[in-house]
């Protein structure tokens, strides 16, 4: 009775860490968040309105506590939380305005070169070579310029039109560029005809021409394109030798601090889909930071997932059956103990 006492009383422990210690400690440290959302204007209308009411609550708190200086930070915060919720109302209000659907791939083809788009990006599907290698966009720019070969198939078109219209909004760095620090990717006011939308509609309806052509040739998108096109401007992933495109000094002083490597982030920050959120939408998982949106559609996010997985964490699936067969294991084993003990036992008295 001795042993099964202490038994229950371990039993209980565990409960009280599992149950309650535990999920307080992880709901402390990692604040629930909302599963990532493709629907980039809702994503970002509900996030902006989760600041708003997270500002209202802490100007409350402030002037419960009759402290002025807190009181005239919170207000401000407030009142920043207001403008960045009409803001991205305005935003995404301008970008429904765009029909798509009239989007024209021959027009926009000469629209990518008279544009001026060809100066900074190439498109190599389409026989246009960059105008810059990796090293050399990234000591002008900050960062290396990617080709818009797969961007068609990767990104939906609202995304793509979001992000030729204002770059800024669409990948969410208004807190980072302005008339301070431009972006290197300047706002698309268009190329002189009188109907700016339908310019973005033809750039939309071409670089998905040239996506689609680029799977019929290859069939899909690999893992190590997709990763080129999302991420290797700025990540390294060693384990499958895959180092950051272009210069890392200047990448260092254009993102404030030196980006990670991505080979053992599945590992280390993926419970709750952290991942998906962070591509998904970086500001809600961590304010202020200088990494972009991604903007990848659910199809090449799961594949991107998937692939960071494959990278560093290939023994997956290996790790979970070895815990079921060693939980099967020690329950066998908890079997035949019990039983010897009690013939032992028996035996004694």
């Amino acid at each position: 009775m001795k042993e099964f006492g202490v038994f229950i009383v371990v039993v209980l422990l565990s409960l009280v860490l599992y149950w309650g210690i535990e999920p307080y400690a992880h709901h402390e440290l990692h604040p629930q968040t909302s599963m990532a959302n493709y629907d980039f204007e809702a994503e970002d209308l509900a996030h902006a309105q989760d600041m708003l009411n997270s500002a209202t609550k802490a100007l409350e708190l402030a002037k419960s506590s009759n402290d002025e200086k807190k009181i005239a930070a919170a207000s401000a915060e407030l009142e920043n939380a207001k403008n960045l919720l009409q803001s991205y109302t305005d935003f995404w209000s301008d970008i429904n305005s765009i029909d798509l659907s009239k989007g024209d791939a021959m027009r926009g083809s000469e629209l990518f070169m008279n544009a001026g788009c060809i100066g900074c990006h190439s498109l190599t599907h389409a026989g246009f070579e960059p105008a810059m290698d990796d090293r050399a966009s990234s000591e002008s720019f900050g960062v290396a310029v990617p080709d818009l070969s797969t961007a068609g198939a990767i990104y939906d078109d609202k995304f793509l039109a979001a992000i030729i219209k204002d770059p800024v909004k669409a990948v969410k760095l208004n807190h980072k560029f302005g008339e301070e620090q431009m972006h290197p990717m300047p706002q698309f006011f268009g190329a002189g005809t009188s109907d700016v939308n339908l310019e973005i509609a033809d750039l939309v309806a071409y670089l998905k021409s040239v996506s689609n052509d680029y799977i019929k040739a290859y069939d899909s998108i690999s893992d190590e394109v997709l990763f080129k096109d999302a991420c290797q401007r700025c990540h390294d992933i060693k384990y499958d030798e895959k180092y950051i495109l272009g210069n890392k000094v200047k990448l260092t002083e254009y993102m404030g601090s030196m980006p990670p490597d991505l080979s053992m982030m599945i590992r280390a920050k993926n419970s709750d889909n952290y991942l998906n959120k962070l591509i998904n939408n970086p500001q809600k998982m961590l304010p202020g930071t200088s990494m972009p949106r991604v903007g990848l559609n659910e199809q090449y996010e799961q594949q991107l997932v998937g692939y960071l997985e494959k990278v560093g964490d290939s023994k997956k699936s290996e790790r979970e059956n070895i815990g079921i067969y060693t939980m099967v294991y020690f329950l066998i084993l908890g079997v035949f103990a019990t039983l010897w003990k009690r013939k032992v036992w028996k035996e004694l008295h």
